[in-house]
């Protein structure tokens, strides 16, 4: 007879809710606390470009590239930490200027400063425990949007950012019960 889950004490299915984003941005002394993010996409890929081989009556199908896809973040705006000012000092340090003078307007936005600003982010599974049970990590990660949310008489809400991160590739890597590294799964 097959096990399933819910009969046994020692199987715990993954839960939404527990999960950690680390985001702490280069060249800032302080990244944005894990509690004030409050959704995080997980990681996901696209396979574009198939081909096809016909022959006689047969197709045969080959797979494409992989195209590593945004996620997105929801983050409450903590007053300390300053969300807004993490996030205009990652713009900053990815090379944005405001064009204030000729050579200022000359620069532009670099893949080397965006990464360099963004630092590594890791999006952590963990158990109820709070112990890791798996982990992704964006590689080359840099911020393709930022929504700093809206303000309105009519709400007591706390205000909310929503982020795009894109990636060039993402690694999944798992860990057991003692917390021993498995080997990585590169995707």
């Amino acid at each position: 007879m097959t096990q399933r889950f819910w009969n046994s004490n020692f199987v715990e299915p993954k839960r939404s809710f527990r999960f950690l984003l680390e985001l702490i941005p280069n060249n800032t002394p302080e990244g944005i606390a894990s509690y004030y993010v409050r959704t995080a996409g997980v990681p996901k890929f696209q396979m574009d470009g198939q081909g096809e081989v016909k022959y006689v009556q047969h197709t045969f199908k080959y797979p494409g590239r992989i195209t590593w896809q945004p996620i997105s973040v929801t983050l409450l705006d903590p007053a300390t930490p300053d969300a807004a000012g993490i996030m205009m000092n990652i713009l900053r340090e990815s090379g944005y200027e405001k064009p204030a003078t000729v050579a200022s307007s000359q620069r532009s936005i670099s893949k080397v400063g965006a990464n360099n600003a963004m630092g590594t982010v890791f999006l952590r599974q963990i158990d109820a425990n709070g112990m890791t049970h798996s982990e992704w990590t964006l590689w080359n990660p840099f911020l393709i949007s930022v929504d700093f949310g809206q303000h309105g008489y009519d709400s007591d809400d706390l205000v909310e950012y929503s982020l795009e991160i894109d990636y060039d590739y993402a690694t999944y890597k798992t860990y057991n019960s003692e917390t021993t590294v498995h080997p990585e799964v590169s995707h």
